[in-house]
C-alpha cells in the first residue's frame, strides 16, 4: 500500500466481526523455551498445509496390516526399525524377480469434471545398503502403471520416495493401487514407514506426511492407527495467552509483545516468577514475540487462537 493518509485510520485498526468475537478458541500452541536478549517469536501465524492421508495404518503402529497386499514378498509388522513411532512394515522379497514388494488399494475416488491429483509417498530403509526400490501408482488391477518414482537405492537410513498422478477431468470413479517394489531381483529385506496417499483438487503438491498422532493440528477420523487422518490449518488469529517466567532471578524480566518485535519499550513486562494471562479475548494477526532483559530465562505456557 502507498500514499497512506490519516483518514485511512479505520483500515489500520482491527475490527473483529461478531462471529470472530464470540467464536470459541479452537487452536492452541503450548510452549516451553529459553529466551535470550535477542527477540524471538514463540508463535508466528502461519496457516500451514491442509492435507489428508487415506492410509489407515500409515506408521504401522496398529497391529492390523491386512490393508497391505503382497506381490512376490512376505510382509509383517516389525519393531526392528521405525521412522515414526515404534514400528514399520517389514518386506521380505521372494528373490525370484523384479517387482517384489507390497501394495495398498485406495477407496474409490469420486467423479469430478475437474482434474484431481493423487500422490503416494512413504519412507523406506534397507536391512543393508544394497538393492533398489520404487513407488508406483497403478490402476486397481495392478497391471497398468500410471506414475512412478525414480529408482531409490536402499541405505540403512530411512528416506522418502513419492510419485504423483493427475486424474483427467471427467474420469469415471475408480480405485487405485500404490505399489512399493524392488527394481531388480534382490534378497534384501526393506522397511516401510510413514505411508501416505492423498487426493487433491488444487495442485499436484506432495504434502508433508500426515497421521493423527503428530500434534494438536492432526487427528484421526476414527480409531487411532486404524482410520484415515487429517491435518487442519493452524490458528489465524491469536485470541489469548498464558505465559510464565520461570526464572527466580529478579533481573531476568521478560517482555512480551504482539504483532511486533518485543523490546523493553514495546513489550509487556513479566517479572521473574510471574505469569501474564489475558483475562479477556484479544485479537492479533501476526506473532507473539519475547525478549529477556538479561540472561536466558525459560518461559512456558500456551497461546490460544481460532482458525479465521
Amino acid at each position: 500500500m502507498a500514499n497512506e493518509k490519516h483518514t485511512d485510520v479505520r483500515d489500520w485498526e482491527v475490527d473483529a466481526s461478531t462471529r470472530q468475537s464470540v467464536q470459541p478458541f479452537t487452536k492452541y500452541t503450548p510452549f516451553r523455551t529459553a529466551t535470550s536478549t535477542t527477540a524471538a517469536d514463540i508463535k508466528s501465524i502461519d496457516r500451514g498445509e491442509i492435507a489428508a492421508n487415506w492410509v489407515t495404518n500409515p506408521s504401522i503402529e496398529g497391529t492390523n496390516v491386512s490393508m497391505f497386499g503382497t506381490s512376490g514378498a512376505a510382509i509383517s509388522r516389525s519393531s526392528a526399525q521405525a521412522s515414526a513411532g515404534s514400528n514399520s512394515l517389514l518386506v521380505n522379497p521372494d528373490n525370484t524377480a523384479a517387482g517384489e514388494g507390497t501394495y495398498w488399494t485406495s477407496p474409490t475416488i469420486p467423479f469430478s469434471v475437474n482434474p484431481q491429483f493423487i500422490s503416494a509417498q512413504c519412507e523406506v530403509r534397507g536391512a543393508s545398503a544394497s538393492g533398489a526400490v520404487k513407488i508406483e501408482i497403478r490402476d486397481v488391477t495392478g497391471t497398468t502403471v500410471l506414475a512412478t518414482s525414480a529408482d531409490h537405492n536402499l541405505t540403512t537410513s530411512f528416506a522418502g520416495i513419492n510419485t504423483v498422478y493427475a486424474i483427467p477431468g471427467s474420469t469415471a470413479t475408480a480405485a487405485y493401487r500404490v505399489y512399493i517394489t524392488t527394481t531388480a531381483n534382490i534378497n534384501i529385506d526393506f522397511y516401510l514407514d510413514k505411508i501416505m496417499f492423498e487426493v487433491r483438487s488444487d495442485n499436484d503438491t506432495v504434502s508433508a506426511y500426515v497421521d493423527g498422532s503428530i500434534d494438536s493440528l492432526y487427528s484421526w477420523t476414527g480409531e487411532a492407527h486404524a482410520s484415515t487422518s487429517i491435518k487442519r490449518p493452524d490458528m489465524q488469529i491469536i485470541r489469548g495467552i498464558k505465559i510464565t517466567n520461570e526464572s527466580s532471578t529478579a533481573a531476568e524480566i521478560i517482555y512480551v509483545a504482539f504483532d511486533t518485535t518485543a523490546t523493553a519499550t514495546t513489550g509487556i513486562p513479566v517479572l521473574a516468577g510471574a505469569t501474564l494471562e489475558t483475562p479477556f479475548p484479544i485479537h492479533f494477526n501476526n506473532n507473539v514475540s519475547v525478549i529477556a532483559a538479561t540472561g536466558t530465562p525459560t518461559v512456558s505456557g500456551v497461546v490460544w487462537g481460532v482458525g479465521a
